[in-house]
């Protein structure tokens, strides 16, 4: 279930570890959600909708020619709308690139490096 992220105040921020592309950057002040608890990401690595990896999906179909490729689009596209990846509010671009190349893999069967160049 969906939750519509509400943030704490300024006073109920939490200090954690502040980590752009797995390399942390010391400590900074973040806000949580007082509905379900998950922290905000709050570094300029933002996270995208699930449009822009559904783009980029289309175009890798368009490109490559892969036989049953509409298949696997939609069932690389039903696994990251099962999953929280559209969540914007705690996710980073980097972790969304990650999910999404660890998807497409599994369905595709391409190299990590090929994903990478659509990104």
């Amino acid at each position: 279930m969906k939750c519509d992220h509400k943030d704490c105040g300024n006073k109920e921020k939490v200090w954690l570890p502040f980590i752009v592309k797995e390399a942390p950057q010391g400590l900074k002040s973040h806000p949580f959600c007082v509905n379900c608890g998950m922290v905000k990401n709050v570094g300029s690595d933002r996270a995208k909708r699930i449009g822009y990896y559904l783009n980029i999906l289309s175009r890798m179909e368009k490109t490559l020619k892969t036989p049953g490729a509409n298949v696997r689009m939609r069932l690389v596209a039903k696994e990251l709308e099962d999953s929280d990846f559209d969540d914007t509010y705690s996710m980073s671009g980097y972790a969304q690139e990650l999910i999404f190349t660890n998807i497409v893999k599994k369905y595709f069967q391409i190299p990590e490096s090929v994903i990478q160049s659509f990104i």
